[in-house]
């Protein structure tokens, strides 16, 4: 009898798998950039503080962390393929709690709903990739990572002339529920013929995880701090250029590039580090240049503010994509790969979720986006040391 794998009936249905691959992508980052866009309306709306608008970020990446080291066993136990329509289902609720705009306090909701349904979709869908489209990794890889960066590129562009055309900025929220269910409708599809217990080859056990080796740790700190800069300007980008004299839209759409230009650096930079004999130098050279990205929004924020945010996003989310390259090559076996990305997406977004609350907190006592803005580009500093452990030849026992 075949396995589910080698199905000649699953086998017909591979380009409906890479096509609800990408569908789902464009839900796992479009909840969470849509909202930064519209936060003064928010803000308007329900009089909250900057720190408070900043918990509405806080809460989904900090979701993400905690919920990567309870996903191995969630699709142990369920199934993957119950696991993942819980994650869409989850995307798309999230999205429409934010309709009811009479109740604002359900966007915290809204926000614990869209974390929980990223952590589940995206710790559960690489690893389908890698079983049922093996021969076609390398484009689904690749299709995956473009999608899951454009799905930023277009919450942050489209929402605001959305909430023009509807009148409201809650309903232009809530339109993002739609991608969610056609994902949802494409993953039913294709998984028809997949056995409700289909589930991971092994279970990762969080005590095995390798929280004593210098290399996961100087990684882990690598893609944490990274990700400490990108959630804090996902949520403080479209605002800081609104409160300095640019219009809603505008800075939407500078919002919108900034996402944009990481769907480019996703696929040069990763492919360049990994043929570049110096790669160090590479990676010193992206910190540099968010360095100074950063430095310019705080200081000359209508200095060629299109470049600055191209050269931010590119540089920015072009180490972390090479960082994510990191965690298979420095694993001996498929095993060690899980172990070192679980524990890597734990470190990372558990510390990255404090970037928001505090940057919000920070413009409460202080006002002041040169400060934020300032402050995020030392933490981009506090990269470089990390970077002389990242070399190549070297396991992650």
């Amino acid at each position: 009898m075949s396995s589910p794998l080698t199905d000649s009936r699953y086998n017909t249905s591979q380009p409906v798998l890479m096509t609800t691959v990408v569908l789902v992508a464009l839900n796992l980052r479009a909840v969470l950039s849509s909202l930064p866009t519209v936060a003064s309306n928010i803000e308007e709306t329900t009089g909250w503080s900057d720190a408070t608008l900043g918990i509405l970020t806080t809460i989904p990446v900090l979701c993400m962390g905690l919920i990567a080291l309870a996903v191995p066993a969630l699709a142990m136990h369920l199934g993957r393929k119950a696991v993942v329509t819980f994650a869409l289902l989850s995307l798309a609720f999230a999205s429409l709690l934010r309709a009811i705009e009479g109740l604002p306090n359900l966007l915290f909701v809204s926000a614990i709903l869209a974390g929980l349904g990223i952590a589940l979709a995206g710790g559960i869908i690489p690893g389908i990739v890698r079983e049922k489209l093996n021969q076609r990794l390398g484009l689904a890889t690749t299709l995956w990572t473009t999608a899951l960066m454009g799905s930023a590129a277009l919450g942050g562009a489209l929402t605001v002339p959305l909430a023009n055309a509807l009148g409201s900025w809650s309903l232009a929220l809530a339109c993002w529920s739609i991608p969610a269910f056609v994902a949802l409708g494409f993953w039913m599809y294709a998984e028809r013929d997949t056995p409700d217990h289909d589930r991971p080859q092994s279970l990762v056990k969080i005590r095995e995880l390798p929280w004593r080796n210098t290399l996961a740790w100087a990684l882990a700190a690598n893609m944490a701090l990274n990700s400490i800069i990108f959630y804090s300007s996902l949520a403080w980008i479209a605002p800081s250029y609104a409160d300095r004299g640019w219009s809603q839209e505008t800075a939407g759409w500078l919002f919108g590039l900034f996402t944009a230009s990481q769907v480019l650096s996703a696929l040069t930079l990763t492919r360049l580090s990994a043929r570049i004999k110096h790669r160090r130098t590479l990676f010193m050279g992206a910190i540099l240049a968010t360095i100074l990205a950063l430095f310019s929004i705080a200081w000359l924020p209508n200095f060629l503010p299109w470049l600055t945010l191209l050269i931010l996003g590119f540089f920015l989310s072009g180490g972390f994509a090479m960082t994510l390259g990191l965690l298979s090559e420095y694993s001996s076996d498929a095993q060690s790969a899980a172990r070192l990305t679980a524990m890597a997406f734990f470190v990372t977004y558990t510390t990255a979720a404090v970037g928001p609350f505090l940057a919000g907190f920070l413009l409460d006592l202080f006002n002041s986006w040169s400060m934020v803005f300032s402050i995020l580009g030392c933490v981009a500093l506090l990269q470089l040391p990390t970077v002389y452990w990242l070399k190549r030849g070297v396991r992650v026992a």
